[in-house]
């Protein structure tokens, strides 16, 4: 009888924890294989068990999803993309990569590093592009500018929008929904879309979910990336399904749950779920469920970092193995 009660109580804590959550998505056009992603994603992983996630090297790519199945035997269930050089002749983002992933049983994520020229007035096709507001070519690019029509930033931005609509656009056709996290760390001030305040980024923000909607996007989950204690840079409930925490901790090599942050965003927006898609070691499944502290999804950044900070092959072989860390093969 204990253990039954024990049962009922923990599925009724379940249920009351999906119940918080948002029932649809932002895009209240969203069609319906992303309706049933969002679905799947509040009430059969939320607060009961954690996507695994890898990143693409900076691109079009599976090739840490790769290595980590050659160590483990198993796929991570999301492979984070880069749309960073979609604008460039040497890689091509229609080739089926995404799409093979996910008629594999994958998540298809996307970020994006936006490279603006450093000199708006060089425009596109002269002078360094990047995104960083420091170093030794800073990008001197002003998000309040770029969401201001009839600028020239804005002139250039909605190139760059324009491009990317429409590989959003081919991977909907194909049926593919995607976990969709643009303008991250912006409060970091590190990248030029956080090169003002949060009311420039929100207005940046909103004006990418207004123009991907117009252009009839509607495979999109938005993933909106905090740096904790930013509340004045969210861009509201209705822009936001997954609030999201890119977890670096200082010299983080034992797999801790990063319990405080994800303490601090649940209580800062308890309508959405919370997410982890970068972090240096990955949450082990015994210290998320010791703190109380179930991230949505985890993923270690790429260049090394799925190998790194603790994350041996055999780590990868446990965590993968764990009955509620979602691999792509369950």
């Amino acid at each position: 009888m204990k253990k039954l009660l024990c049962i009922l109580a923990l599925t009724g804590l379940v249920a009351t924890v999906s119940a918080q959550i948002d029932e649809h998505p932002a895009d209240p056009d969203a069609n319906k294989a992303t309706r049933e992603l969002y679905r799947y994603l509040r009430e059969e992983v939320w607060g009961k068990k954690v996507l695994s996630g890898c990143q693409a090297e900076w691109n079009y790519n599976t090739n840490d999803a790769e290595r980590i199945y050659e160590a483990s035997g198993m796929y991570p269930k999301v492979n984070v993309f880069d749309f960073q050089h979609f604008d460039q002749s040497w890689i091509n983002y229609r080739t089926p990569t995404a799409l093979q992933w996910y008629q594999a049983g994958g998540i298809v994520s996307f970020m994006w590093h936006i490279h603006m020229p450093t000199n708006a007035f060089a425009e596109q096709k002269a002078g360094w592009e990047g995104f960083y507001i420091t170093g030794d070519r800073p990008c001197h690019i002003l998000p309040s500018r770029c969401a201001t029509e009839g600028t020239l930033e804005n002139r250039i931005f909605q190139r760059k929008l324009e491009g990317v609509a429409q590989l959003l656009l081919y991977y909907q056709s194909q049926g593919i929904p995607i976990l969709w996290r643009p303008l991250h760390e912006a409060s970091g001030r590190w990248f030029w879309w956080g090169a003002e305040d949060g009311e420039a980024y929100k207005r940046l923000y909103r004006y990418m979910f207004h123009y991907f909607a117009e252009a009839g996007i509607h495979n999109l989950i938005w993933v909106w990336t905090s740096e904790v204690g930013d509340d004045d840079w969210y861009p509201g409930d209705e822009y936001v399904d997954i609030v999201a925490r890119d977890g670096y901790a200082k010299n983080n090599t034992t797999h801790i749950s990063q319990a405080a942050d994800f303490h601090r965003l649940r209580q800062a927006h308890p309508n959405k779920m919370t997410a982890m898609p970068e972090c240096n070691s990955v949450p082990s499944w015994e210290n998320m469920q010791k703190d109380d502290a179930l991230w949505l999804m985890v993923a270690p950044w790429c260049g090394g970092g799925a190998f790194d900070h603790g994350n041996t092959p055999e780590f990868w072989q446990q965590f993968l193995s764990e009955e509620n860390i979602i691999s792509r093969e369950k």
